[in-house]
């Protein structure tokens, strides 16, 4: 029997997390639970869940401030992230996917709705989970395609597994990166766009192909200043306001 996915919700409505907890549960999953985010900060280092569904207005510690420690200080960071909230404010949204939020669903969430979301990022959580465990962890190269896995997601492995080499992305543009010790040091799309600018273009990249080679030195002049987890939010964050532009 496969083992059931965990998923812990963090709100500090009660009814929140019943009506939540009855319909994760009918659907299959192993539901943890807790009242603000320093709960669930503990939580997550405990029960280490499969994704994570919170609330962002809280008491003590808030949605956002618990993202951002699960993102930077817990044993799981690429932990799937999904945000709650009944705001419909852009600006509370765009600070959501800045502290690294995957998915932003308004209340009353519709149940269908909340479902899909979660399969799908679960299924992405597994594709990513079985490259690093084959891939990214060993010393050797590998390639992938960007439909399957998005650059944002193989930056953060690379970054959590301190591997050192050049990945080339060969989309609408070709670009390159180099990564030292798991920190992103150079970026180039062809020939015109430098340092953060070209990674800020990278990450917008949704079909095309990546390939990694590892290099235990990387020969170039770094452009980067930063970190990679900075750097790669930062990107994050111009890319959701440029998709909110779009959408308004």
């Amino acid at each position: 029997m496969a083992e059931k996915a965990k998923i812990l919700i963090v709100d500090d409505n009660p009814h929140v997390l019943k009506l939540l907890s009855i319909s994760l549960q009918k659907a299959g999953f192993e539901v943890y639970t807790a009242e603000n985010g320093d709960q669930g900060f503990e939580k997550v280092n405990e029960v280490k869940p499969d994704l994570v569904i919170s609330d962002v207005m809280m008491p003590q510690t808030d949605g956002i401030e618990f993202c951002w420690m699960v993102r930077e200080n817990s044993e799981i960071p690429m932990v799937p992230f999904i945000f709650l909230t009944s705001l419909s404010d852009q600006d509370m949204e765009i600070r959501g996917f800045r502290a690294g939020a995957d998915e932003y669903l308004v209340k009353p969430v519709d149940r269908k709705v909340l479902l899909e979301k979660v399969e799908t990022l679960l299924g992405r959580a597994q594709k990513v989970k079985k490259v690093e465990n084959e891939q990214v962890s060993q010393m050797k190269g590998f390639e992938g395609n960007l439909a399957d896995l998005s650059l944002v997601e193989m930056i953060q492995l690379l970054n959590l597994n301190k591997r050192s080499g050049r990945m080339d992305v060969m989309a609408e543009k070709k670009g390159e990166i180099f990564f030292n010790k798991g920190e992103m040091i150079y970026a180039r799309v062809n020939n015109d766009i430098l340092g953060k600018e070209a990674i800020n273009k990278l990450v917008t990249y949704k079909t095309g192909m990546f390939r990694f080679e590892p290099v235990s030195s990387p020969d170039v002049k770094p452009n980067i200043e930063g970190s990679t987890m900075n750097v790669l939010l930062e990107a994050c964050r111009l890319m959701d306001e440029a998709s909110s532009g779009q959408q308004s």
